[in-house]
């Protein structure tokens, strides 16, 4: 009797199991009962972006502009994923997260700025820490991740990261704090509800975007039993309003959304199949009711996090790892319009393959000024920002690399 009441309670806990991976893997009854259809539009207010490259109100800038720092990583001996935001009042602010290593207790959300006029970042000062987040949200809390900035319409600072509660990265969740002082401070973490089984397996990396109604519209991705891309539109309290799946499969994560008006948008996507080793995207002409299968694109890329942002008219700026097997070339490349093809003009970091050397999860930024920024991972060692104008990317252009 005693095994004969273990086998079914092995049997009743195997059911329990098997449903929660079909619940896990099946699209999320938010995304069945709300359509996409209400999208009142994006968003798009890209400084200089009318104007052609190399102008500033319409006449040429006098001299290219390059700068590059190094941001103090604070002692930690891993630092990783950083993410930029401009700031109400000029300037731009960076936010990472750092520790002993990857995954480890002691990793926090760490942040810097470059203020307005400054030649250097601020010294970085931790925002998150796993004790904080556990107390916060009432649940236990084994590990930090991604962060994401955004400055919304209104001067809100939003940061979006992931967090663990049990398992590896799979078994993520999206939590949110909002700033109402231009970065200073936060307030307390909310966890997103992105499904209303099991409420896991949610990632973020791609910046998001506002909405004409004031709704943001949050690139998100899945990694369990899957991998696949969505787009959740968030109320501007941070309320889930309605999720939009982006890709099928297991092949598909990290979108990074880059529109063109009201109703264009591209999703550039990260792709971690085992072949065709290069960036993918899906496309809408609709603002966002429907988007095309995913493409492949001309520019390759390791399984490795990218960022993209529309510089000027329908140009698009990428960066990215430019290889099909490691992260040690970090390159830009520029598209004159067609999502699919690409110019490759400058490498940020070019090591030969096989050294260690490692260069990865750019975040790129483009300020009011005109400006662009690029922040990403150097070495797991520390976070590198470069700086330039539109005058110092006219002559890249001008001299570019042959295309790839």
């Amino acid at each position: 009797m005693v095994r004969l009441i273990g086998a079914r309670s092995r049997r009743a806990r195997g059911v329990v199991a098997v449903a929660a991976l079909l619940i896990l893997a099946s699209p999320p009854l938010i995304a069945t009962v709300h359509s996409y259809d209400a999208a009142p539009g994006y968003q798009v207010k890209d400084a200089g972006a009318e104007r052609d490259l190399g102008e500033v109100d319409g006449r040429p800038e006098a001299a290219p502009i390059w700068e590059d720092h190094a941001i103090d990583p604070r002692g930690r001996a891993m630092v990783h994923s950083a993410t930029l935001t401009e700031l109400p009042q000029g300037g731009v602010q960076a936010f990472w997260y750092g520790g002993s290593r990857e995954g480890a207790r002691d990793v926090g959300i760490y942040t810097a700025r470059l203020l307005p006029n400054e030649r250097s970042w601020t010294l970085p000062r931790e925002v998150m820490t796993r004790p904080r987040l556990s107390e916060e949200l009432g649940r236990y809390i084994k590990k930090l991740g991604n962060p994401v900035a955004f400055l919304d319409a209104s001067g809100q600072v939003w940061l979006f990261f992931v967090s663990v509660s049990v398992g590896g990265w799979s078994g993520s969740a999206i939590n949110a704090m909002v700033s109402q002082d231009g970065g200073e401070t936060f307030g307390p973490a909310k966890r997103l509800v992105t499904s209303p089984a099991f409420n896991v397996s949610t990632l973020v990396r791609g910046r998001p975007v506002q909405m004409r109604d004031g709704s943001i519209t949050l690139p998100v991705y899945h990694e369990f039993l899957g991998k696949f891309a969505e787009l959740l539109r968030l109320d501007p309290d941070g309320v889930v309003l309605e999720k939009k799946r982006l890709t099928l499969g297991r092949r598909h994560i990290q979108p990074v959304l880059v529109p063109e008006d009201a109703e264009t948008a591209n999703v550039f996507l990260r792709y971690a199949g085992e072949t065709d080793k290069r960036i993918h995207y899906v496309s809408t002409d609709d603002a966002g009711r429907e988007f095309t299968a995913p493409r492949g694109s001309n520019l390759p890329n390791p399984d490795s996090a990218i960022d993209a942002v529309r510089v000027a008219g329908h140009a698009l700026l990428m960066v990215y790892n430019h290889s099909e097997v490691a992260r040690h070339i970090l390159a830009l490349a520029v598209s004159e319009g067609d999502p699919g093809h690409w110019t490759r003009i400058h490498d940020l970091e070019h090591a030969e393959a096989g050294t260690g050397q490692l260069f990865s999860y750019p975040s790129i930024l483009r300020d009011q000024a005109g400006r662009t920024h690029v922040v990403y991972t150097h070495n797991r060692t520390y976070i590198k920002h470069v700086m330039f104008n539109d005058a110092w990317l006219a002559d890249a252009r001008r001299s570019a690399l042959s295309p790839p």
